[in-house]
């Protein structure tokens, strides 16, 4: 609040200034002017009234609430220190955040709590049109619930009971098989790269014996390996978006039991590090984010299914289920908690339908067979 002197010299006129900012959000404010004010007692008097007329009309607007775009940006800092319930991933946030602000970007100055199912629906018909697929319909509605049940949780939202986005389902996709190489093609691509010398080829051997994830692989460590028990020690991953080395995907540590072929590499690679740390090579490419390019072009350079980094853990499963290794272990070793995501290796691995049509007995026997052709001979 200020009251000022045109004249300079105390004898008026005087101009009488009032802002009130709301103390929810900063980013509100409400501000009323009077010029022309003949005498100060009648610019203290004005200057009261004005403060009142703001303070009352900013209430008003706190009740509509803050924008929308105000709300997620408050939602990405609350995830900084997240002292209740499930503290989600660094690179999590950016994405939903990123993500918020291309799909809801016309949402961005309206009052969160003028936010409606309709809006939200037209969000994902717009989407529909665009040709996304399911899970990213998924991904957005889970963007969108996170920010509204928090707002809604803390009281930013007093007048919304439940988020909009709530509810929404959507049409199941055809499922795509993923890319997955057969133990002939997975051999042959193992030999073809050792042949070559290839800079990827011990990356790509740890991946297929180990199961381990790209970033898990650039962040393993010596220290990680139990040469006593013959035990491999998962617990970190490196982000190279965050460009740190941080905890694995599902939060959580496990270990890796190593073979004979496993164990002989481990100690070539040893050989040769001159004291680094790390097990695996730093190569240019790995650090940015460009392992799939790079075994992409190796396997359509040499005459081999084209798939990306992440399908060498889903061979690795599947070769274990193959050999009859029992779910549960290879849900350990993997460090999957979903049985859904190990019943999808199962399928992969033909382990359910394998033998199954031994039984089928339809077709004529030998001697049956040879009849049936003599009685087709004459013609």
């Amino acid at each position: 609040m200020a009251i000022k002197d045109i004249s300079g010299i105390g004898a008026g006129p005087y101009t009488v200034t009032v802002s009130v900012y709301s103390s929810k959000d900063r980013s509100l404010r409400k501000q009323k002017f009077k010029s022309g004010v003949k005498n100060l007692k009648e610019a203290k008097r004005i200057e009261r009234m004005l403060f009142h007329k703001a303070h009352e009309e900013l209430m008003r607007l706190e009740l509509v609430s803050c924008s929308w775009g105000t709300l997620v940006e408050k939602w990405e800092l609350s995830q900084r220190d997240c002292s209740y319930g499930r503290k989600l991933q660094t690179t999590t946030v950016i994405d939903r955040v990123n993500a918020l602000r291309q799909y809801t970007q016309k949402w961005w100055n309206i009052p969160a709590e003028n936010i409606t199912r309709a809006m939200v629906r037209e969000v994902f018909e717009s989407m529909d049109f665009e040709g996304k697929s399911r899970e990213r319909k998924k991904d957005i509605k889970a963007a969108m619930n996170s920010v509204f049940n928090w707002a809604i949780d803390i009281g930013e939202l007093t007048n919304m009971q439940q988020s909009p986005a709530s509810g929404f389902t959507f049409k199941k996709e055809a499922e795509v098989k993923p890319e997955i190489l057969s133990l002939n093609e997975i051999r042959k691509l193992l030999q073809l790269a050792k042949e070559q010398s290839h800079p990827w080829y011990p990356v790509w051997a740890m991946a297929l014996m180990t199961g381990m994830r790209s970033g898990e692989l650039y962040a393993l460590t010596f220290d990680d390996i139990d040469w006593e028990n013959n035990r491999l020690m998962v617990s970190k991953s490196y982000s190279g978006r965050l460009k740190k080395v941080k905890s694995t995907k599902a939060g959580c540590w496990r270990e890796v039991p190593l073979n004979d072929e496993l164990i002989s590499m481990l100690k070539l690679l040893r050989a040769p590090a001159n004291g680094r740390l790390e097990v695996l090579p730093r190569l240019p490419r790995w650090a940015n984010g460009g392992a799939a390019v790079c075994l992409r072009m190796f396997c359509l350079g040499n005459g081999l299914t084209s798939i990306k980094f992440h399908s060498l853990r889903a061979c690795f499963a599947t070769q274990l289920i193959r050999d009859a290794v029992a779910p549960a272990v290879v849900m350990k070793i993997c460090g999957w908690k979903d049985i859904k995501t190990m019943q999808r290796y199962i399928r992969l691995a033909g382990i359910e339908i394998e033998g199954a049509t031994e039984g089928l007995k339809i077709l004529p026997n030998r001697q049956a067979f040879g009849r049936v052709h003599e009685l087709f001979k004459g013609d």
